[in-house]
């Protein structure tokens, strides 16, 4: 693959010739996933030295083109509970259709989802971005509580889980 991610291609070459890529791709390239990254100074990898591997196979499948997107990234994430990091382990793949105009969209083969290749053409990086993207999680947390700094000093006890907001009911309606 080369090195120029942002390069546009022709949806009609890719098909046709059955390319296959096998990529690195730095996550720091990834415009839309930049605010999502957790890059702190002080921690041993740099968001800046991650990279996600890809791969990419270009085909016709039922009579639609075609792109088989394989993505695997570890992607350094803000957990919400404890503002640190955790490390967001991504593995995913996914067919998509290639469509040239969105009413295009409709007649996609079941089991494929629907990319729009706006003027028959698109961005390798922009299929590796969107897979990512959509492997993230809305909320990032880590995997295991006990990664976690705000779990690590909270105990739990039985009264800290189950809530009553109704016990004190009878002895206020009571009172009246």
């Amino acid at each position: 693959m080369p090195s120029d991610w942002s390069r546009s291609w022709e949806v009609d070459r890719l098909v046709a010739g059955q390319l296959s890529f096998e990529c690195e791709i730095p996550l720091a390239q990834m415009p839309r996933l930049q605010d999502r990254l957790f890059d702190k100074p002080g921690f041993d990898t740099p968001s800046a030295a991650r990279h996600a591997q890809a791969t990419l196979s270009f085909g016709k499948a039922h009579g639609a083109d075609v792109a088989t997107v394989a993505v695997r990234a570890q992607v350094p994430l803000r957990c919400e509970r404890c503002m640190g990091r955790c490390d967001w382990p991504v593995a995913t793949e996914a067919t998509l259709a290639l469509v040239a105009v969105m009413a295009a969209a409709d007649q996609v083969p079941g089991g494929f989802e629907p990319v729009l290749a706006e003027g028959g053409r698109l961005r390798l990086l922009d299929l590796v971005e969107e897979e990512l993207l959509l492997a993230l999680p809305l909320i990032a947390r880590h995997v295991s509580a006990a990664d976690c700094k705000a779990v690590e000093g909270a105990a739990t006890t039985d009264e800290d889980i189950t809530q009553k907001p109704f016990s004190q009911l009878r002895e206020l309606l009571d009172r009246r």
